[in-house]
């Protein structure tokens, strides 16, 4: 993909991830931030010191959420050996992991690196399968140790499991795609996982959806209905009291400086138009169907899916759908998994376009493709991306300045919406 350019020092935009690390209990233990190419600095320079990197991981961060995430860990690599200096540490660091592959530990400059790291309060994690004669100098200044499941039987886990006891350090696994494998490393012992299984439904057979599901699937279809009418849309919200408050709360903002206060679900309607209405309404309810740290973060990402994707089609010439259409794709691809229920039902008399249904459903065709991109740039398969976008003819470097700016754009809608 040749995002890196050595000869002049500079480089395009590259695609920044944000992979959530759950603890055992689900709740949320930190971000590891994965890039497509080294990061670059607000001059287009290459990061090439750690506290460079750090700044270019805090600038972007604060473009989510003011900062590094209150109270959770902040994983990034070294990606190159220039940046094993830090004779000052940037600041806020504290809550950050420092990951070594094999090449980065190899390094002359590295322990005294780690050293340096341990003594600011920063944290190390290494990277499992580095060699022996390496790891050893390393073992007792790690605090995480990272075991890809990638390509692994479960039998290769538990004696990776059993290699590691009796250290201080914790085990994260890593690319951990299914439940199944969440629980099974669980089960050894492992205090952290991250991988795309949080984001696959949790289907238990024989469980019905709650009350409170089939209530909000049932706004959904009627918000969703293209006969919809203003009056009845009205009506519609007006039934359910958290949407009435929070549609009122939203629109009586200072971000839309009325003079007089809007104090009917009628007057709201009416003044922000029937397809905005329906378009924030169906956003709220999506947000509402999990509250848990892991819906959070679901509900997160199919806002983040759905702006991306509209904003990205908007630059392409002669796009055949519209982005309101890309909109409520990456939206709803996320429902099974907040509903814990096959998508075939969950999408059940919701009004969307065939094709749409048939693609959020595993068919293989073009919205399918769509989807199987994000899927691809969330795990950091960025050949499998660039590719898909590549035969839609977008550009790879367009389309991570857009994912950025839809991160940004959810980080700062989501909790409106809860609210």
């Amino acid at each position: 993909m040749n995002e890196v350019s050595s000869e002049s020092g500079t480089e395009e935009s590259a695609f920044l991830v944000r992979q959530p690390v759950f603890t055992r209990d689900k709740d949320i233990w930190g971000y590891e931030l994965v890039a497509s190419a080294v990061p670059v600095m607000a001059d287009g320079k290459l990061a090439s010191s750690f506290a460079e990197l750090v700044s270019v991981y805090q600038s972007n961060l604060a473009n989510l959420d003011g900062g590094f995430v209150e109270g959770k860990k902040i994983l990034m690599d070294i990606f190159k050996e220039t940046q094993l200096s830090c004779c000052q540490l940037p600041e806020r660091c504290d809550q950050c992991i420092v990951g070594l592959s094999q090449e980065i530990a190899a390094a002359s400059a590295c322990p005294s690196f780690v050293d340096s790291l341990r003594e600011g309060g920063v944290g190390v994690a290494l990277d499992e399968g580095i060699e022996a004669d390496i790891f050893k100098h390393f073992a007792d200044k790690c605090d995480v140790v990272k075991v890809s499941l990638a390509d692994k039987t479960p039998q290769e886990i538990v004696k990776i499991r059993q290699k590691y006891k009796g250290y201080d350090f914790e085990l994260l696994a890593t690319d951990v795609t299914s439940w199944e494998a969440y629980e099974g490393t669980r089960a050894l012992g492992f205090s952290y996982f991250q991988g795309p299984f949080f984001s696959i439904p949790r289907i238990e057979k024989g469980k019905e959806i709650s009350a409170s599901a089939v209530s909000k699937l049932q706004l959904l279809r009627e918000l969703g209905n293209p006969n919809c009418e203003m009056e009845e849309l009205a009506t519609i919200i007006a039934s359910d009291v958290s949407l009435s408050y929070r549609i009122l709360k939203y629109i009586n903002s200072a971000s839309f400086g009325l003079k007089n206060k809007i104090k009917s679900i009628q007057q709201a309607v009416s003044l922000l138009g029937l397809n905005e209405v329906r378009h924030w309404a169906t956003v709220v309810v999506m947000t509402d169907l999990d509250s848990t740290p892991k819906g959070e973060e679901l509900a997160f990402m199919a806002l983040q899916r759905g702006r991306f994707l509209s904003r990205l089609v908007e630059g392409m010439k002669g796009f055949k759908y519209s982005p309101n259409t890309m909109f409520m794709l990456g939206l709803f691809s996320k429902l099974d998994a907040l509903l814990s229920y096959p998508m075939e039902e969950a999408l059940k008399d919701i009004p969307l376009d065939p094709e749409i249904k048939d693609g959020l459903c595993g068919t293989l065709n073009e919205f399918r493709d769509w989807l199987r991109m994000l899927d691809a740039i969330e795990i950091g398969n960025w050949a499998i991306a660039n590719d898909i976008l590549s035969r839609h003819g977008a550009c790879f470097t367009d389309a991570a300045t857009q994912y950025m700016k839809a991160a940004s754009w959810a980080a700062h809608q989501l909790p409106d919406m809860k609210k």
